[in-house]
């Protein structure tokens, strides 16, 4: 299984940067922008979750349990809004909120196959995981798929 902790280590961190700002109040918004969020944390792991291989030891499967959060945790940070110039006008479109949505709910069932080391839901979750990745950025970053 191929993973970068530094990523995964850094994304974690970002997180944990970003909800103690948000909590502070509700009006407050995140320092950093979600395409920061975006690269840092969520390209990273969800990148694990797809190269999820027949994970094997307990470390393996914790790898994917760590990406999984990360990913549900990201979910929730990205409905808050960030510091890019688009950041607070997306959050407000339902469209976003479904793409979010769908993103994290993906990420809540890869959670529960990864803590029951059944590869195929994991699987599964990653097939739902993909298409509103795909779509969002479509519609929210048009060609980031292609770079």
């Amino acid at each position: 299984m191929n993973c970068n902790w530094i990523s995964i280590s850094l994304g974690c961190a970002a997180l944990g940067l970003v909800l103690p700002v948000s909590a502070q109040a509700q009006s407050d918004v995140p320092q950093v922008s979600i395409k920061e969020v975006m690269e840092s944390v969520i390209t990273p792991t969800t990148n694990i979750l797809w190269g999820a291989d027949d994970p094997q030891s307990d470390e393996e499967w914790q790898i994917l349990e760590d990406a999984a959060i990360a990913v549900v945790a990201s979910g929730a940070v990205i409905n808050l809004g960030g510091s890019g110039e688009q950041d607070n006008t997306w959050v407000k479109e339902p469209a976003w909120r479904a793409f979010t949505e769908v993103m994290t709910n993906a990420g809540i069932d890869a959670l529960k196959a990864i803590r029951g080391k059944d590869i195929d839901a994991l699987l599964e979750a990653g097939n739902v995981l993909y298409p509103p990745c795909e779509g969002c950025h479509l519609q929210f970053n048009p060609g980031v798929i292609n770079q």
